[in-house]
C-alpha cells in the first residue's frame, strides 16, 4: 500500500481510486478487503464523517460490532436502510467479489454522485475511508504537498 509522501510520518497510506459506475457499483480495491479481512458475503457499514461531507468510512459489520459504532450498528436491519442517529448517516452493505452496489438513497445521504472518483485511505485500524480525489487534492495544495499529489495519479484505479 503506497504512502502518499514516502518518508514523511504521519502520511496517509492509499490502497486505490475506486470509481462509482453508472450501475451504481463500487469495487473495493483488493488491497483494501485483504488488510480489513473482509470476506466474500460480508457486510459493511458505511457512515459520514460530519454533515454535508462527501465520502464516507467503511469498517466490517463484525468489526463495528466490537466498537464504538456498535449502538448504530445494532440498529441497523436491513441492508441500503440509511440510519441517520445525530449528524451521522449509517448503512450496512453486502459485498460480493469486492464489489457493493449503492443506491440513489446511499449516494444522497453520503453526498456522492456517479463518476466520483474516491480515493480510499488506511484511516484507522478499523475503518477504511472513502473520500472525493479533489477534496485531498485541495487539502494536499493548501500545505504545500505537491508530491502526494503526484503519488495519488499513480494509484490504480478500479
Amino acid at each position: 500500500m503506497p504512502n502518499l509522501m514516502p518518508g514523511t510520518p504521519g502520511t496517509k497510506e492509499a490502497f486505490a481510486i475506486s470509481k462509482i459506475k453508472n450501475d451504481l457499483t463500487l469495487r473495493v480495491p483488493p488491497k483494501a478487503i485483504s488488510h480489513y479481512k473482509i470476506s466474500e458475503q460480508d457486510h459493511v457499514i458505511l457512515t459520514t464523517g460530519h454533515v454535508g461531507k462527501s465520502g464516507f468510512g467503511m469498517i466490517k459489520k463484525d468489526t463495528a460490532l466490537k466498537s464504538v459504532f456498535n449502538k448504530f450498528v445494532k440498529e441497523i436491519n436491513n441492508c441500503k436502510e440509511i440510519l441517520m442517529p445525530g449528524d451521522r448517516a449509517y448503512v450496512m452493505l453486502e459485498i460480493h467479489n469486492g464489489v457493493t452496489h449503492l443506491n440513489d438513497d446511499v449516494l444522497k445521504a453520503f453526498c456522492l454522485s456517479v463518476g466520483n472518483r474516491l480515493i480510499v485511505v488506511k484511516s484507522t485500524t478499523v475503518t477504511m475511508s472513502f473520500t472525493p480525489v479533489e477534496i485531498w487534492e485541495n487539502k494536499l495544495k493548501k500545505h504545500g504537498f505537491y508530491e502526494a499529489i503526484e503519488n495519488m495519479k499513480k494509484l490504480e484505479e478500479y
